[in-house]
């Protein structure tokens, strides 16, 4: 019997220390993102003490309001239903599990929390009496955890990671049907203008590359003739993206439902965001976010509803820009036959760009082999061969090298896509 007693101590006592700062409760709900760094939670906490003479409530509901903004952290840090965690990976798990007890310190707790609500959502009392159970909400900011995190290399900073080439270059273009231009339908539609403005600004004030779509216009019609890439050729989207070298394309959705209130107009936004991976139109990310219901005007509701659902995108989008950097930098590349070769001779062309390619990329994968195109996907890890024209110099030289009966010239030379003739 003493031996079984023995071993529940240990147990128990083993159990205390792995809690340890951690919350009681970890019941939490997302509601909304506030801002591109602060999130709004409602949280629940668990609170109890008891002293010679019974019960203490007021020590026990300062208790709970305690566990209650762990609760909050903790979801932050770790995701849950509407809201993508800090900490995902099995590696940032592994590297956090030394300081988690640290971060969840009171002290510590308390300076993520940019507001508190003064009263209770709920107020409960359980175990007979003897805890009490209390929700509320609590603004929490992400942007706080996130550098905690970051200086204990827990997470990479994404600066940190990207200072060879930088972080990705974004352009944000409404969803429309196949083969209508998006640029027509922001020119058009005053709510898509306004939805492109919201993800722009957020993605400004997150110090992203962003392409305004108003000024990829030009550089649009003059590429679109070198654009007839296979599987795309009524995907808009991806075309002028592809165009205008930008690594990733966000594309975005808009709904605003209306109903009558008593005598008033009441209103809520609902927005739906992809995003995409240029080179290759990859989904990499989609989210839907949503305003409260209110009679506030309706560019108030687009940008709350953009902002709750941007903050989970843009969370996907770090991961992949930092896996895929692993590889190298990534173009499509595209070799066009325009001189006047024989069949056999176009094989030869065919063999000589994939041992070209071969010979300076990190990773390459072929896409389509026509008649007269020849498409691929190289990623490219000298640090030489970062700029598009370096690379275009380097193609050119290793590919006559490898095909004497021709040479390259140079059609489009972006971030993402380089186009060559082979004459």
């Amino acid at each position: 019997m003493k031996r079984t007693i023995s071993i529940l101590l240990v147990f128990f006592s083993t159990f205390l220390y792995a809690q340890g700062n951690l919350p009681d409760s970890r019941q939490a709900t997302f509601i909304e993102a506030v801002t591109a760094d602060e999130v709004l939670i409602k949280a629940k906490g668990i609170g109890g003490k008891s002293g010679m003479f019974g019960f203490k409530e007021e020590e026990s509901v300062k208790l709970a309001e305690i566990d209650a903004r762990k609760a909050a952290v903790y979801l932050v840090v770790y995701g849950g239903a509407g809201l993508d965690g800090l900490v995902r990976s099995d590696e940032e798990k592994r590297k956090f599990a030394p300081v988690e007890q640290e971060l969840f310190a009171n002290d510590n707790v308390q300076k993520f929390i940019a507001w508190e609500a003064n009263s209770f959502e709920s107020r409960v009392k359980l175990a007979g009496g003897e805890k009490i159970r209390i929700e509320k909400q609590f603004r929490i900011n992400r942007a706080t955890i996130m550098n905690f995190l970051v200086d204990r290399r827990v997470i990479a900073k994404l600066e940190d990671v990207t200072e060879e080439i930088g972080l990705p270059t974004l352009m944000a273009l409404p969803e429309v049907k196949s083969g209508q231009n998006p640029l027509d339908e922001l020119r058009s539609n005053a709510v898509l203008k306004q939805g492109a403005s919201v993800i722009e600004s957020y993605l400004t004030q997150k110090k992203y590359n962003v392409v305004a779509p108003e000024q990829a216009q030009q550089l649009y019609d003059q590429q679109k003739a070198q654009l007839s890439v296979k599987g795309h050729e009524e995907d808009f989207s991806y075309m002028i993206a592809l165009s205008v070298g930008s690594d990733i394309y966000v594309s975005y959705t808009i709904t605003i439902d209306t109903r009558k209130v008593g005598s008033s107009d009441v209103r809520k936004a609902s927005v739906s965001i992809r995003a995409y991976e240029t080179t290759t139109a990859r989904l990499l990310g989609v989210e839907t976010g949503y305003s409260e219901e209110s009679a506030a005007p309706a560019n108030a509701l687009v940008e709350a509803a953009m902002t709750n659902a941007l903050n989970n995108v843009i969370s996907r989008i770090n991961s992949y820009w930092q896996d895929d950097l692993k590889n190298g930098a990534q173009y499509k590349i595209i070799f066009t036959i325009v001189g006047q070769f024989d069949q056999d001779t176009k094989y030869d062309i065919a063999d000589a760009a994939s041992k070209t390619l071969k010979k300076i990329a990190g990773r390459v994968k072929e896409n389509v082999v026509a008649d007269n195109t020849i498409d691929y996907l190289a990623w490219i890890q000298d640090k030489d061969m970062q700029s598009p024209s370096a690379l275009f110099r380097e193609l050119r030289r290793e590919f006559n090298a490898n095909f004497s009966q021709g040479k390259l010239k140079q059609i489009t030379l972006n971030r993402k896509l380089i186009v060559v003739g082979v004459e």
